[in-house]
């Protein structure tokens, strides 16, 4: 009989644990010039606005249409930027980044999160620990990209100033200009009508290169470098350089590989393979 009068005292504040994250986690939406450092909330900047810096522990970030912030910080919470919105720097620990259509950014480093671009995005350099890189047509890059194990795609027209270097992830590029190297570990390499200016470097990835391409450096396929035990040799690999494909340095191989040049392809000095000539569409 004397608990009775305990039962609405529990109930209320069961009632007030149930509502309260709720009202935390509210999306907080910014104003012109406003900053944001919310810890676990959510974070939306309107249409048009031009808010100031956005820090989040594990919320989530979106900018709206022509939008506009300062640096994006999340720990763990995804970053999205609509069509035409810019910001500045993006880091998140696990968070991925999306960019809508003509959209830009500052440096985007992500730990393990993946970026995607839409057509005509720019941005600074891009680093990924795991996440994969896919950019759509006219996706500019004014700097490098770096991913640990994610793979690496873009479309026509795109551009990256800096070096490309994965290190197992593919690299796929569709009319696109590399003014650095390409640095695969053991990622396949796959080049349509693009331009490396400077090396095309592989240890067990595949390479085919097809269309106009153009390597402005040297073509290398690295021994392993083995730091106490090694576990056996490096896999045999094939290199296909297609017709009207153009490697300006020098091939060379430092473990078994299967190389086959088109006849009407242009090639410099080949050491450590042997060149296997072609006059079909392929080998």
């Amino acid at each position: 009989m004397m608990m009775h009068p305990a039962l609405p005292l529990a109930s209320a504040l069961v009632l007030a644990l149930l509502l309260s994250p709720v009202t935390f986690a509210a999306e907080k939406v910014l104003g012109p010039g406003e900053n944001a450092d919310v810890g676990s909330r959510s974070v939306r900047v309107p249409a048009g606005v031009a808010a100031g810096y956005i820090d989040t522990g594990s919320g989530s970030v979106v900018l709206e249409p022509g939008a506009s912030a300062g640096n994006i910080d999340t720990g763990s919470g995804g970053v999205e930027l609509a069509s035409g919105a810019n910001a500045g720097n993006i880091d998140t620990g696990s968070g991925s980044v999306r960019m809508g259509a003509d959209s830009s950014a500052g440096r985007i480093d992500t730990g393990s999160g993946g970026v995607r671009l839409g057509d005509g995005v720019r941005t600074a350099d891009i680093d990924t620990g795991s996440g994969s890189l896919r950019g759509g047509e006219r996706s500019q890059i004014d700097g490098k990209i770096d991913t640990g194990s994610g793979s690496v795609k873009l479309g026509r027209g795109s551009q990256v100033a800096g070096k490309i270097d994965t290190g197992s992830g593919s690299v796929e590029l569709e009319g696109t200009r590399v003014g650095g190297d390409v640095d695969s570990g053991s990622g396949d390499i796959t080049l349509i009508d693009s331009e490396v200016r400077g090396d095309l470097k592989t240890t067990t990835g595949k390479i085919d290169l097809q269309g106009s391409t153009v390597i402005g450096g040297d073509l290398l396929v690295r021994k392993s470098r083995c730091f106490g035990w090694c576990w056996g040799d490096d896999k045999k690999t094939t290199i296909t350089i297609g017709a009207g494909v153009q490697v300006l340095g020098q091939i060379r191989a430092e473990h078994e590989v299967e190389l086959w040049v088109h006849d009407s392809a242009r090639i410099g000095a080949v050491t450590g393979a042997e060149v296997k000539r072609y006059a079909a569409e392929r080998p």
